[in-house]
């Protein structure tokens, strides 16, 4: 049994094979709390949901967190596009060196470094 499911993921049966998404940067890479923050990447429409003009078919189930521990706090979105997202620094979010990523049908991104300023 387990040689059959070793086979069937090598040869990719019973996998998503659709990506998800892609954090390039954020810029700035440091900002206070209340401050937007662009974040540049791809995927952040979900898979197969953007148009030929780049833009998302409709807004994904979609979500952007500062923080890799506790606390991890939901930045609120001021815009979401295919490539780009703009957040607002949240108030809650812990000051000093963090991470930032964006979380897309389920699918969380890679983590990018972050400092939130007093």
């Amino acid at each position: 049994m387990v040689r059959l499911a070793s086979l069937a993921l090598a040869a990719g049966l019973g996998c998503d094979a659709a990506p998800g998404p892609t954090v390039d940067a954020v810029a700035p890479v440091a900002a206070a709390r209340g401050a937007d923050v662009v974040l540049t990447g791809a995927g952040f429409c979900g898979a197969g949901a953007v148009t030929a003009a780049g833009t998302c078919v409709d807004l994904p189930s979609g979500a952007v967190d500062v923080g890799l521990r506790a606390p991890i706090v939901r930045a609120p979105v001021r815009s979401w596009g295919a490539g780009t997202i703009v957040v607002t620094v949240p108030t809650q979010a812990a000051l000093g060196a963090t991470a930032i990523y964006v979380t897309v049908d389920g699918r969380s991104s890679n983590a990018v470094d972050f400092e939130v300023l007093p």
